[in-house]
């Protein structure tokens, strides 16, 4: 049933493009419905608080439309991703489920390489100026903001699956679990929101505040939900504060 779906979805580059857009259309907006309510009942409840309040007039509207574009540009993406596939570069394995236990891991760990390597370079002077500027422009992170790229930033970020599939063939299910643990990830990270807490920014649990705070000052805490490259290599801003 896999074998024959994926077979059919890749048989031509606009199935595997319509395919591609309506998936990340999915993610994208289903994922807001369903997590803006939870985040409002949590913070009814007084369960978790907001950690900035920079939002700017008519900024969600900004953000959809910015994240659009990225969404299209990801769809884009898989037209070459089809390509590969019909010429034999690209294949996914036909072996148990139960690898998925081991690629998905592999496939996240790579994602927070890719993602830190990415991020980084998008703060160099000219790529932030050009670029990255486009996502800084949420100064108060919000759902809507986890796709408000600019479009070389969106091709860059979308990129991510191209260099692992080229050298293994992973399973379908893994390949596909990436985009949605990166954006379930992304909801968090840029919901704006943590519980009180007086544990330090560099704890495991508390990406979403660390994440806050780059979009605060824009610097420093490249790194997707650990935050361990950041301290390896002394990019943890020294502005992980409230003030």
């Amino acid at each position: 049933m896999i074998d024959s779906t994926i077979a059919y979805i890749f048989s031509a580059w606009w199935l595997t493009f319509t395919f591609v857009f309506i998936f990340f259309m999915g993610l994208y907006f289903g994922g807001i419905v369903f997590i803006r309510p939870v985040l409002a009942l949590l913070k009814k409840k007084k369960a978790i608080r907001p950690i900035l309040d920079y939002r700017k007039p008519k900024q969600e509207k900004m953000e959809v439309k910015n994240s659009m574009i990225s969404i299209l540009v990801f769809a884009l993406q898989a037209i070459p991703l089809q390509l590969l596939y019909e010429n034999g570069y690209v294949q996914f394995g036909h072996n148990s489920i139960w690898n998925c236990l081991w690629e998905i891991p592999v496939l996240f760990l790579w994602n927070e390489i890719y993602f830190y390597v990415s991020h980084r370079l998008l703060h160099q002077k000219w790529l932030f100026i050009k670029v990255h500027y486009m996502h800084h422009v949420s100064r108060e992170p919000t759902l809507y903001s986890v796709y408000s790229f600019h479009w070389f930033e969106a091709f860059l970020l979308g990129a991510v699956i191209f260099v692992p599939i080229l050298v293994y063939p992973f399973h379908i299910l893994s390949v596909l679990s990436l985009p949605i643990i990166s954006i379930l990830l992304n909801f968090l990270g840029h919901c704006n929101h943590e519980v009180e807490t007086i544990k330090s920014p560099n704890y495991l649990g508390r990406f979403t505040f660390r994440h806050t705070m780059h979009h605060k000052w824009s610097e420093g805490n490249f790194g997707f939900m650990l935050p361990y490259l950041d301290m390896i290599f002394n990019t943890v801003t020294p502005k992980n504060n409230m003030k």
